[in-house]
Formats: C-alpha cells, sequence, structure tokens
C-alpha cells in the first residue's frame, strides 16, 4: 500500500512538472512574437545612372510588417522620379506592423539580408517604422542592342545605318580600312573622300551619301560612350559594297618605231610657237543628297519590322530586343509579374514570376496532422507526454492488486 502510494505521488509530480513545461513556453512565445526585432526589404536593382526609377521595384520580406511606402531622395533631401543621375541616393521604406505587433525600440534592418548601411526608424507608439539606406549611382558601360548592318549601293549612292543601346550618354561613327589598319572619324569623312557628306555622326542613325567607288569595302561602326566617357563599348563592323564599281582599264602599251637616220642638211630657223595655257575645268557641284526615307514599325508577338510612308514598302522581320523589368513583386500570397518592352519598336510583353522565399521554417506538421491550431510541435509532444503518463496513473490505480482480510487481534 505504502509502494503505490509513492508511485501516485511520483506520476503526480512527473505530470504537473510537464504541465508547467508545455505552458511556459507558450508565455514566452506570446511574449516574443508581438514585437518586431527586424525589418527586411529586397531590392532588384540599386542605383545606376541613367536607369529609369520604374526598373527598381521594392518588396518586404517581413511577416509581421507589411510596406505602406517607398520612395528615392537625392542627396538633399528632394524626392526622385524619372531617372537616377549622378551622386547619392537615398531610398527609404515606411512599414506599419501588423495586428497585435509592435516594433521594438532599436530594431534591425535588411536589405537583402545584408545589414550595412541600414538604419530603422521606429514612431513613438511602436506602430510604424522607416527603413533607409544611402547608395551612390553606378556608372555601367553602356550594352549594345542593335547592330549596324551592311549596306550594297551604286556609286553616288547614299547608305544608313542604325544602333540602339543602353546607358549611353553619347555616340561616335567611325570608318574603317578594309584591312583594319586605318580608321577615321566619321566627321572627317570629307578629308578623304572630298564628295562625300555624312549626317548623325554622333547619333544613333548615320547617313552617308554620295558614295565613291574608292569606299567600296570599307567598314563603319559606332562607338557608344558611357556618362563622362568613363568607358565605351563598339558596335559590330558594317561593310560598305559598291555594286556598280568597274574594273580599272589597263593601259594600251605602244612599240615606239625606230628613228630614221635624218640626211644633213642645213638645220632652218624656227620661230617658237606661243604656248596655250588652258583653261581649269570647271568643278562639277556635288549631287544633292537624296531625301531621308521616313518609315514607322509594325510588330507582331515574335517580330516588327519597318513600313515606309513613301510607298507602303516593308522590310524584313527582326526579333524583338526585350529589356524587362519587375512591376510586380512575387510574394506568399501571389505570383509577380515581369515586364518586356523591345528596345526598338515598343512592343510589351509579360510574364509571371514564382515566390521563392528566404526563409524555411522547420516544421513536422504534427499540428496540422491533428487539426489543432495554436500550438508548436514541442508543445504538442510535451501535452502528449502528459497524457500519457495520467493515462498510466489511472491505469496503475484502476489495476494494482488490494490485500483483502483482517488483522489478527
Amino acid at each position: 500500500m505504502r509502494n503505490r502510494n509513492r508511485l501516485l505521488a511520483a506520476l503526480l509530480s512527473l505530470c504537473l512538472v510537464l504541465s508547467v513545461l508545455c505552458l511556459a513556453p507558450i508565455q514566452a512565445g506570446a511574449a516574443d512574437t508581438g514585437t518586431i526585432e527586424r525589418v527586411l526589404c529586397s531590392l532588384n536593382f540599386t542605383p545606376v545612372v541613367m536607369m529609369d526609377l520604374s526598373y527598381v521595384n521594392v518588396s518586404s520580406s517581413s511577416t509581421d510588417c507589411s510596406i505602406t511606402s517607398a520612395y528615392w531622395t537625392d542627396a538633399v533631401g528632394g524626392q526622385v522620379s524619372g531617372s537616377f543621375g549622378s551622386g547619392n541616393y537615398t531610398l527609404n521604406v515606411n512599414y506599419a506592423a501588423n495586428a497585435g505587433k509592435v516594433f521594438s525600440a532599436n530594431p534591425t534592418g535588411y536589405i537583402n539580408n545584408k545589414a550595412d548601411g541600414v538604419t530603422v526608424a521606429v514612431s513613438e507608439d511602436g506602430l510604424s517604422a522607416t527603413l533607409r539606406k544611402t547608395y551612390t549611382a553606378q556608372v555601367w558601360a553602356p550594352s549594345p542592342i542593335k547592330q549596324p548592318t551592311g549596306e550594297s549601293v551604286e556609286i553616288g549612292g547614299w547608305a544608313s545605318f542604325v544602333v540602339s543601346s543602353t546607358y549611353t550618354e553619347s555616340r561616335e561613327w567611325f570608318f574603317e580600312s578594309p584591312d583594319g589598319g586605318q580608321s577615321i572619324p566619321a566627321a572627317d569623312a570629307a578629308s578623304k573622300w572630298p564628295l562625300v557628306t555624312v549626317s548623325g555622326q554622333d547619333s544613333d542613325r548615320f547617313l552617308v551619301h554620295n558614295i565613291p567607288a574608292e569606299m567600296n569595302g570599307w567598314k563603319v561602326y559606332c562607338r557608344h560612350w558611357s556618362v563622362g566617357h568613363q568607358s565605351y563599348a563598339d558596335s559590330d563592323r558594317a561593310t560598305i559594297t559598291v555594286t556598280n564599281n568597274p574594273a580599272p582599264t589597263p593601259a594600251a602599251v605602244v612599240t615606239p618605231e625606230p628613228t630614221p637616220t635624218p640626211t644633213p642638211t642645213p638645220e632652218p630657223v624656227l620661230t617658237p610657237e606661243p604656248v596655250l595655257i588652258p583653261e581649269p575645268a570647271a568643278t562639277a557641284e556635288p549631287a544633292p543628297a537624296p531625301a531621308q526615307r521616313s518609315f514607322s514599325y509594325s510588330s507582331d508577338s515574335a517580330s516588327h519590322w519597318r513600313v515606309y510612308a513613301d510607298t507602303g514598302e516593308t522590310g524584313a522581320p527582326e526579333a524583338h530586343l526585350y529589356v524587362w523589368h519587375i512591376t510586380r513583386a512575387a510574394t506568399s500570397a501571389q505570383p509577380g509579374e515581369e515586364t518586356g518592352v523591345c528596345s526598338v519598336c515598343g512592343q510589351t510583353v509579360t510574364r509571371p514570376l514564382s515566390y521563392e522565399s528566404s526563409e524555411k521554417a522547420v516544421d513536422l506538421g504534427i499540428g496540422e496532422a491533428l487539426g489543432v491550431e495554436g500550438f508548436s510541435d514541442i508543445q504538442l509532444l510535451l501535452l502528449g507526454g502528459v497524457a500519457v503518463c495520467l493515462l498510466l496513473l489511472i491505469l496503475t490505480a484502476v489495476f494494482s492488486p488490494r490485500k483483502s482480510g483482517r488483522r489478527r487481534k
């Protein structure tokens, strides 16, 4: 009897300890989850000179707060619109705490999982916070998108060359000799070919007029300069082919006749003939350059092509050259969206972006399997242990043997 009472007392003590262990984490967890200690932010691009602000997207990675607004300010605190220039820019992201949550007095801010240079200012009531970080705008090297193509022309004809590129502040066109050993700036073309005229030598459209036979096999290319001429990128070489370039006619070889031996006779005195100075030949004025043909672009989902306004003639189709940027960041609640804009014709397409979480929680799924909410896996395991101990206590009390009989006097 005495042993059984000891066993019952031990089991009751064990159940009491397990109950305290089950309830303690619940109270601590409630206190911890009510305070926001980390403010997380994702940024797809940092400032780049000449980059449009629409390409930069900010999204929240926090589960206890959400973004209410985000904007950029320049070095003097003015809000930025359009595109970035050179200098420093500050990202400002405003957050609101979710229901039942408040920000701690000094939460840590993260941008793309890095806390370097990130500050967080919290309101007095702890319900809102502002994350900030200052960046120096980068200067990216130009990136050619559309390359010039070779042209075939007749003598005296004209040719047009078109390029496009990103992060380009200025352009400069050049002529290159067929062997690649000589390069001439387009602005100096008249020094080599007097009748040649050029236009657009510093733009994305370059025209050459009055092309002579001597230009056959020469190439043109564009040099794309970054901001402040810090770097450049050259386009492909496009060859000029003169289609009716005549082959030179070999000079006739004249065999001199033998000179007969003269009979000695008195030489007459000859009166010198007057020397006639030929008049200079009139220099023909160069033919006026033909007018540039105007055109517009037509497109479908796969390509675009030129449509010339004067004849309605259409050019060869070319594949779209899309520049992509995120228009809606993906979250756990809904997929994102990415928009592509053709840099030549302006065709716009969209495609979805899937959400990829940066945090992985370790969860055995016990509560979900049992249909119980509000308890962690550890708490459920401890509660299960309490239930087993109580069951053992009941079984011990029911099935333990009892002694019968009276004591002897």
